[in-house]
């Protein structure tokens, strides 16, 4: 049981390594950490976040890759939002990260986590490639270290995050109307983020 003292603790941790992942997603996208309003809103999401993923954790074993996974997340999120781009050296590390920690705190499950995420690359590439302009390669890598992260979770993740895109869409759509809407190109690494986000503080 978190503490008052210590949920403000860790929220100003949070709140630091929010500004910590804007800077890392500003030389992954060749740009200048953002001042001001984007840096606050970053901060003040991971703030929130990090005493929500504390209290949910039974353990460091799931405390230590949940966290790994949402800054991975929370850093493609910036730079998709930035550049439509989620960098290869981003996926890249958080997937060898996802299954060094998965090996290292719960090597039971390493066969079912990779299994997961053979099959989610299998989904989101087949899905890239019937509809070219909708899912990038980016998108694709992500979810894998989704599935390699979350195994059978990260279908109820997956779930998660296109549902939320799509009232996103919606919301669009009753504003704006529905031309409009289908004219806007929403970058998936944030609806990812936010699924993925659920089902690790609320999954149980």
């Amino acid at each position: 049981m978190l503490t008052a003292s210590s949920i403000a603790a860790v929220a100003l941790l949070g709140a630091a390594l929010g500004l910590a992942l804007e800077r890392v997603a500003a030389m992954l996208s060749d740009g200048q950490p953002a001042p001001g309003r984007r840096g606050a809103l970053s901060a003040a999401v991971a703030a929130a976040v990090a005493p929500l993923l504390a209290r949910s954790a039974a353990s460091t074993a799931q405390l230590l890759p949940a966290a790994a996974l949402l800054c991975v997340l929370f850093t493609a999120a910036l730079t998709d939002l930035e550049t439509r781009r989620i960098p290869n050296r981003l996926t890249g590390a958080g997937l060898l990260v996802m299954i060094a920690l998965t090996a290292l705190f719960e090597p039971n499950f390493v066969a079912e986590r990779l299994l997961f995420a053979s099959l989610v690359f299998a989904f989101f590439l087949a899905a890239a490639l019937v509809r070219p302009g909708g899912l990038g390669l980016g998108d694709v890598k992500l979810a894998v270290v989704i599935g390699a992260a979350l195994g059978a979770a990260s279908v109820v993740a997956i779930a998660f995050a296109f549902s939320i895109g799509a009232l996103v869409g919606a919301a669009i759509a009753l504003a704006r109307g529905w031309r409009h809407a289908r004219a806007v190109a929403l970058p998936l690494a944030p609806f990812l983020a936010a699924g993925s986000a659920l089902t690790l503080l609320f999954g149980g």
